[in-house]
C-alpha cells in the first residue's frame, strides 16, 4: 500500500512538471509569434518589449539578433550598445558580437571606434576554423568585405596550412565582383585536392548561370587555359575545362580537351562517349560522330566499342532524317554503313533498331521498297523480340505498304498493332498512324474522332502530334466547295509521304490556283518548298519559302520558311552572309520559335565565335 502511494505521488509529480514544461513552451512559442508579427508590421517598440522578455528567459541567438534589429530600427543605439556588451560577457568566444558592436558605432558616425572594434575582433581569432568562418560571415553580412578578407588571411596564418578557406574566399570575391581572385581561389582549391572538383563545378555553375554578360565564363576560360599550359601534369584542370566548354555548348573544344585526357590517362573511351551523347542531345552531330569514331578507333576489345558503333550510326541516320545530309551519296553511304554493321554484329535483338532504320532508309530514301519489305518480314520472326520491338517493326511495314498505295494492307497492319498493344505507347502510335491514313485519303471526320481520343495519350509526343493534326483538320475543313482545299492538300501530303514528288507539285499547284485565299495556302507553299528542296531544285524551293515570308510573315509558318532558307544558304549555297541574316531574323522577330536556339548556335558558329586553343 505504501509503495502504491509513492508511485502515485511520483506520477503526479512528473505529470505536473510535464504540464508546466509544455505550458512554458506553448507560451514561448505564442510570444515569439506575437513579437514576429509586431516586427513585420514595423511596430518595433512593441516587438522589442516581447523580445526582451523572451531573451531574459532564453538567451538564444535568434532573440538576440531580432532585439538588435528592433533597437536599430528605433535608433536606440545606446541601448543596443549596452545590450550587445551584456550579451558579449556570456559569449566571450563569439566574435561576431563585436561586429555588431562596431556596426552600432558606425551608425553613430564613430568610425574610428567602429574600426578599432572590428580590428579587435580579428585580433581575438583563435586557431579555430569555424570561429574564423563565423566572424568572416558576420563581416560579409554587414558588407564589410575588406574585414572579411583580412579575417581569412589571419585565419590562414593561425591554421598554418591546415585549411586555406578557398571555398569561402571564392564566395567573398564573387560578392565583391573580383572575379579574377574568385577564379584563382577555386583553381587553387583544385591544386590542393582533386576531390573538390564537383564542389568547384557546382559553385561555378551557379555563378555562370547568373553571369549575364559572360564575364566570368570568359575569365574562367582564360585562367584555365593558362594553368593547363603551365601544369600539364594536372588532369583535373583539363576536366574542369571540358566541363566549362560543355556549359558553353562548345562541344568541339570540349572534345579536343576530353580526347587529350583520354589519351594521357589511357582511358577506355567512357569520357568520350559521354561527351558524344551530350553533343547529340544538343544537335552537334559533327562532334558526336568525331567522338564516336575516336572510341571505335580504340579497338573492338574495349567495352564501349559496340555502343559507340551503334550510336554513331544513329547519329548519322538522324542527320539524314533531319535533312542535314540530303544528297543521294549520303543515302548510299548510310546504307553501306548499316549493312556492314549488321554483318559484323549480326541480326539480333540488340541490332533490331539498326535493321529497322536500314529498312526505312531503303524504302523512303533509296526507293528499294521490295528489299525493305523482305528485311522487315524476316525481322518480325526473330526470337526474343519484346512487344516494343515487334510493334515498331510492324508499324514500319505498314508505312512501307503505304508507299506502294496498299491502303487496305496498311490499315490492317496498323489495326493489328493497335489491337496487340492496347495499353502501351506502341498501340497509341498505331492508332495515330491509322488516323493519319484516314486524313490522307480524305476521311477527315473519322480521323478527327480518333485524334481527339489520342489527345489524352500518356505519351506526350503522341498526344502533341494528335492535337496538332486534329487542329489542322478542324481549321481547314468546312469551307463551301464541292472539292475542298483540304482534300487536295491531304492528297498532296500523301504523295509527299510516298515520295511521288512530281504529282505532289501538280496537286499543290491546283490547290493554289483554285483556292488562292484559303487559310491552307501557306501550308501548300511550304510543302512545295520541301518537295523542291528534296529534289535539289534550290531556286524553286527558295521562291516558295520567300513567298511565305513576303505574304505570311507574322503567321505560324514564317519561321519555318526562314529557317529552311537559312539552312539552304548555309549548307548548300555557301552564302554565309545571307544565312546569318536569316538566322538573325528568327532570333529577333520570332522569340517563341522552336528554331530560335538552333539559329543562335548556327549564327555564332558562322560568325566565328570559337576559342582557338
Amino acid at each position: 500500500m505504501f509503495k502504491q502511494r509513492i508511485i502515485f505521488v511520483l506520477l503526479l509529480f512528473f505529470i505536473t512538471i510535464s504540464s508546466n514544461t509544455w505550458a512554458q513552451k506553448s507560451s514561448t512559442s505564442n510570444n515569439n509569434k506575437i513579437a514576429l508579427q509586431y516586427y513585420r508590421n514595423s511596430e518595433f517598440e512593441k516587438a522589442a518589449e516581447v523580445y526582451e522578455r523572451l531573451y531574459s528567459s532564453n538567451r538564444s541567438t535568434s532573440y538576440y539578433r531580432q532585439l538588435i534589429n528592433c533597437y536599430v530600427n528605433l535608433k536606440q543605439y545606446t541601448k543596443a550598445e549596452s545590450f550587445i556588451k551584456q550579451h558579449q560577457k556570456a559569449n566571450k568566444y563569439e566574435l561576431s558580437v563585436l561586429v555588431d558592436l562596431g556596426y552600432i558605432y558606425s551608425l553613430q558616425d564613430d568610425d574610428s571606434k567602429a574600426k578599432a572594434t572590428y580590428q579587435n575582433a580579428i585580433k581575438k581569432i583563435r586557431a579555430d576554423q569555424y570561429q574564423i568562418i563565423r566572424l568572416a560571415n558576420a563581416f560579409m553580412a554587414k558588407q564589410l568585405y575588406d574585414y572579411a578578407e583580412e579575417t581569412y588571411r589571419e585565419g590562414e596564418k593561425l591554421l598554418n596550412g591546415v585549411y586555406a578557406f578557398y571555398i569561402e574566399k571564392g564566395q567573398l570575391y564573387y560578392y565583391t565582383r573580383d572575379y579574377d581572385k574568385m577564379i584563382g581561389a577555386y583553381l587553387d582549391l583544385l591544386e590542393v585536392s582533386e576531390q573538390y572538383l564537383q564542389t568547384v563545378q557546382s559553385r561555378l555553375q551557379n555563378f555562370i548561370y547568373n553571369d549575364i554578360d559572360e564575364t566570368i565564363q570568359q575569365k574562367l576560360k582564360d585562367a584555365l587555359l593558362l594553368r593547363v599550359n603551365k601544369n600539364a601534369d594536372r588532369p583535373v584542370l583539363n576536366e574542369l575545362l571540358v566541363w566549362l566548354y560543355i556549359q558553353d555548348k562548345d562541344f568541339e573544344m570540349a572534345f579536343i580537351q576530353a580526347r587529350a585526357l583520354d589519351m594521357r590517362l589511357d582511358e577506355n573511351g567512357k569520357r568520350i562517349i559521354a561527351l558524344a551523347r551530350v553533343a547529340t542531345e544538343n544537335n552537334d552531330f559533327t562532334v558526336a560522330v568525331d567522338a564516336y569514331e575516336y572510341v571505335i578507333g580504340k579497338g573492338k576489345h574495349l567495352e564501349y566499342y559496340f555502343a559507340a558503333r551503334n550510336e554513331m550510326l544513329e547519329v548519322m541516320y538522324k542527320r539524314i532524317v533531319l535533312g542535314i545530309d540530303n544528297k543521294p551519296e549520303n543515302y548510299i553511304q548510310m546504307e553501306r554503313a548499316f549493312i556492314n554493321a549488321l554483318h559484323e554484329m549480326g541480326t539480333n535483338t540488340n541490332t533490331i533498331d539498326l535493321l529497322q532504320n536500314l529498312a526505312h532508309l531503303q524504302a523512303f530514301y533509296l526507293g528499294k521498297t521490295t528489299e525493305a519489305l523482305f528485311l522487315l518480314e524476316d525481322a518480325v520472326t526473330l526470337r526474343g523480340l519484346n512487344y516494343m520491338q515487334k510493334g515498331q517493326l510492324e508499324l514500319e511495314l505498314a508505312d512501307i505498304y503505304l508507299i506502294g498505295a496498299e491502303v487496305w494492307d496498311a490499315t490492317l497492319a496498323y489495326a493489328r498493332v493497335e489491337e496487340n498493344n492496347k495499353n502501351n505507347p506502341i498501340g497509341s502510335e498505331a492508332k495515330f498512324r491509322k488516323a493519319r491514313l484516314a486524313y490522307y485519303i480524305g476521311n477527315f471526320e473519322w480521323a478527327r474522332a480518333q485524334l481527339d481520343v489520342l489527345k489524352a495519350s500518356t505519351s506526350k509526343l503522341i498526344a502533341n502530334d494528335a492535337a496538332e493534326l486534329a487542329l489542322f483538320i478542324f481549321e481547314n475543313t468546312g469551307w463551301d466547295s464541292v472539292e475542298t482545299a483540304m482534300e487536295i492538300y491531304s492528297r498532296a501530303d500523301f504523295l509527299f509521304f510516298q515520295s511521288k514528288d512530281s504529282l505532289g507539285i501538280q496537286t499543290l499547284d491546283t490547290l493554289i490556283q483554285k483556292f488562292p485565299d484559303h487559310a491552307i495556302t501557306d501550308e501548300a507553299w511550304l510543302l512545295k518548298g520541301k518537295i523542291y528542296s528534296r529534289n535539289f531544285k534550290r531556286d524553286k524551293a527558295l521562291e516558295c519559302f520567300q513567298f511565305i515570308v513576303d505574304n505570311f510573315y507574322y503567321d505560324i509558318l514564317a519561321d519555318n520558311a526562314l529557317f529552311a532558307m537559312a539552312d539552304m544558304y548555309e549548307n548548300e549555297l555557301n552564302n554565309v552572309a545571307q544565312a546569318m541574316e536569316l538566322y538573325k531574323q528568327i532570333m529577333v522577330d520570332f522569340s517563341d520559335s522552336i528554331y530560335k536556339m538552333e539559329s543562335r548556335l548556327r549564327f555564332r558558329a558562322l560568325r566565328g565565335d570559337k576559342v582557338v586553343n
